[in-house]
């Protein structure tokens, strides 16, 4: 009876330390970015403008000069498990000119949220996928025509791949995805390296570099308006983490 007994208490201290050691494991971990600043380096933007309905002769070209006025970018992970969900909102106000004729000068304000659903299928590695809203607005002119207006929005399907080492005081994220696939832009491509340096338990700097490229075409009325873009620079920004 003795050896049963002290074999119950064993087995049933074993699976009350397994059950401990597994819900911390399996503990949510949580991050928010509240104050990102970004700040966009590269900028490209190539529009193809449609003729008519007041704008002129319409046109296509690219900017030579880039132009930034402002970005801001915010964002939020946790993760339990195998599983992880990333998301963030982006603003920015950029614009460029092309001085040779016929001049272009072009002012864009870029809103986008983000979110993506990680499985992991390795250690530190994740499958993603998940969605971007973009709402953009353009105010285009070529040389001494109109200026021309469009709003576009869109939303669309990506799926990507995502790195994320974490330790106790520096942790990295890398991240890649694609789509748009017709859907919503043509094409959507992302990618961001990023590590969180903590010095304390719940507080810590983050800094890295940020990519985005998209291209969208919008129709109204049969007259196709395209715009190429590309933004890419570093970020710094605060975290608190639980």
């Amino acid at each position: 009876m003795n050896w049963r007994r002290a074999l119950s208490v064993a087995l049933l201290c074993l699976l009350l330390t397994g059950r401990v050691a597994g819900a911390q494991t399996d503990e949510w971990r949580v991050a928010i970015y509240p104050v990102l600043g970004w700040v966009p380096l590269g900028i490209g933007i190539d529009v193809e403008v449609p003729p008519g309905n007041g704008a002129g002769n319409g046109g296509a070209g690219e900017i030579i000069d880039g132009r930034f006025d402002g970005a801001f970018l915010g964002g939020f992970s946790a993760s339990k498990g195998r599983f992880r969900v990333d998301a963030d909102l982006v603003w920015a106000a950029v614009g460029g000119d092309r001085l040779e004729l016929p001049r272009l000068t072009v002012d864009a304000d870029l809103v986008y949220g983000h979110g993506m659903v990680g499985v992991m299928v390795a250690p530190e590695w994740y499958v993603t996928g998940g969605v971007r809203r973009l709402a953009l607005k353009y105010d285009i002119r070529f040389g001494d025509q109109p200026t021309f207006e469009r709003d576009p929005g869109v939303w669309d399907p990506l799926i990507g791949v995502g790195w994320h080492k974490s330790g106790d005081k520096v942790s990295w994220h890398a991240t890649f995805e694609g789509g748009g696939f017709g859907a919503g832009s043509d094409v959507d491509l992302g990618a961001s390296l990023r590590l969180d340096w903590r010095p304390l338990s719940h507080f810590g700097l983050t800094a890295g570099y940020n990519f985005l490229y998209f291209k969208v075409s919008d129709e109204a009325l049969n007259r196709a308006f395209t715009v190429k873009q590309t933004l890419h620079g570093p970020l710094l920004g605060i975290g608190f983490y639980f």
